[in-house]
């Protein structure tokens, strides 16, 4: 359809071209007037046809000007018929309504005489319909977010207030047709909802919504706030982005006393420009893998990876108390941060040690020769705690593997290793195995991170250290699939109210599992 659109996906018309009779196409596009009125001819002896009678009828309630049908005029003009009103019918209707409706809610009509003309089709929603419907919507809460004709069919409460509304006994579930046929046309019930959906979020379901929602957590108990900020931020070039953070009280603590953190950027739950970054670590005594730190963000910028982390941390500072800690600066917490290798995630977790450093007097105490740790750059605290997920590693490899030789290959997974070996000697295997290995190795020594994230000797992490950390980001793709099967492509309200619903639980099964002893699983 000509109106069709990103934004406007409903005006969808597909046709094949066996559809269509090609002789009268063809002549009709050539304006072969002897062609066509023989194929027209033809075609009324077969009772259809542009020269055929048309039956077609509509309610005025439906306001359509035009017959869908095609007809050839007097003038031999080919359109599309016009509908006019019919005023011939000669029934009357008589209505009795009683003097106080609230005490006799009911009315009477009586229809005098034969109607001329069919049944209207049952096209208009009743008010008491309509004020039905609005009610099971608004029995959804947040999830009228991301509500859409079919997912309410698919939602367990809506279709037990459906069934309860109707005293429905059958095995399959009601449809919306069944409460009325009007209900049936989709695009009908998407109006609804959008219109329903207006008067719940009045600031909307995207960033303004997000800032009304940060308020009104702000106001909550301590252990219920979820919607920590949502702002907006300059970085360079006067360029800004924009960034949510969700994190519980609960969620804080565990961040704040992890070793070992691992954490990545998911692209698909929440529809359009927004990015989902976790913080995620396993906790060894629950055997569980812990989101301790959600955030939506416009940007994978080191700028706005520095802006994220130091938000984070303020608010896990400011909920318990506790101060953040690299044990490379400050000899406790965190030993280790696994990620995979964006230079924007890297670079601003170096720059964020960087600051921490700012003010210290200290030396780093993982280096013979002793640095001042103010002096450190940010690729020199990176050298220091950050390990790369060998999987994504291993990926990377694997994607090329039709333009390099098994020897090729091997050299370049010998370079994730914890064991000394003569590293130079892959470089060499690795240059001389083809434009897309060379390419390949260039990438990994111009990130100055990533040869130290993936080979121990180079890197400054103990040994010890460096083996008791989990080698890859697993626990921030299992989180990634937990949170996935609440949905996709959700509105940015709705993404930020699934994660809340999904941490809760999480949080409540640990401390469900410490209370009790009850494990989850």
């Amino acid at each position: 359809c000509e109106f069709r659109s990103s934004d406007s996906t409903s005006h969808l018309i597909l046709r094949n071209l066996q559809e269509f009779d090609m002789k009268y196409l063809t002549a009709l596009l050539q304006n072969d007037v002897l062609t066509t009125s023989n194929l027209e001819r033809c075609a009324l002896e077969h009772g259809y046809g542009p020269l055929a009678p048309c039956s077609f009828h509509a309610s005025a309630s439906e306001q359509k000007q035009l017959c869908p049908n095609w007809h050839r005029y007097a003038d031999g003009t080919l359109a599309r018929g016009l509908l006019n009103r019919s005023s011939n019918c000669k029934t009357k209707f008589t209505i009795y309504t009683p003097n106080d409706i609230s005490i006799c809610p009911r009315i009477v009509i009586l229809s005098q005489g034969p109607h001329s003309h069919p049944d209207p089709f049952p096209v208009k929603t009743p008010p008491p319909v309509v004020e039905l419907l609005d009610s099971l919507l608004l029995e959804l809460d947040w999830k009228l977010a991301d509500a859409t004709p079919h997912k309410i069919l698919l939602d367990s409460g809506f279709i037990i207030g459906l069934r309860r509304h109707l005293r429905w006994t059958e095995i399959s579930d009601p449809s919306l047709s069944d409460l009325h046929p009007s209900l049936g046309n989709a695009d009908r019930v998407r109006r609804h909802i959008l219109q329903l959906r207006k008067l719940y979020f009045p600031k909307g379901t995207g960033f303004e919504g997000a800032q009304l929602l940060a308020e009104q957590h702000k106001a909550l108990p301590a252990a219920a706030q979820y919607v920590r900020c949502a702002e907006i931020h300059n970085i360079e070039d006067g360029k800004k982005f924009e960034l949510i953070i969700c994190m519980s009280h609960d969620m804080s603590k565990h961040l704040l006393m992890t070793a070992h953190l691992s954490i990545d950027t998911s692209f698909k739950r929440v529809y359009g420009k927004w990015q989902e970054f976790e913080m995620e670590s396993w906790d060894v005594h629950y055997k569980k893998s812990v989101i301790s730190a959600r955030a939506f963000t416009t940007s994978q910028s080191a700028a706005a990876h520095l802006v994220l982390f130091t938000r984070i941390f303020d608010i896990a500072q400011a909920d318990t108390g506790l101060p953040v800690q690299f044990y490379h600066i400050h000899g406790h917490r965190f030993r280790t941060w696994i990620a995979d290798a964006h230079k924007g995630q890297a670079l601003g977790a170096g720059r964020f040690c960087q600051k921490l450093c700012e003010a210290l007097d200290g030396f780093c105490s993982l280096e013979s020769v002793r640095r001042p740790l103010r002096d450190l750059t940010p690729y020199d605290h990176l050298r220091r705690f950050l390990w790369l997920c060998t999987i994504h590693f291993k990926r990377n490899i694997h994607e090329i593997r039709k333009f390099i030789s098994p020897e090729v290959a091997a050299a370049m997974y010998s370079l994730s290793s914890s064991q000394m070996h003569d590293i130079e000697k892959a470089f060499e295997i690795i240059n001389a195995g083809g434009p897309k290995a060379r390419a390949w190795l260039k990438d990994k020594l111009d990130a100055k991170f990533v040869l130290p994230a993936i080979y121990q000797p180079r890197s400054l992490i103990p040994l010890e250290v460096w083996l008791a950390s989990p080698p890859t980001t697993n626990g921030n793709e299992q989180g990634h699939r937990n949170i996935m099967r609440d949905g996709i492509g959700l509105t940015l309200l709705g993404g930020i109210m699934r994660g809340l619903q999904h941490d809760f639980r999480i949080m409540v099964g640990l401390l469900l599992q410490q209370t009790f002893g009850i494990h989850s699983r």
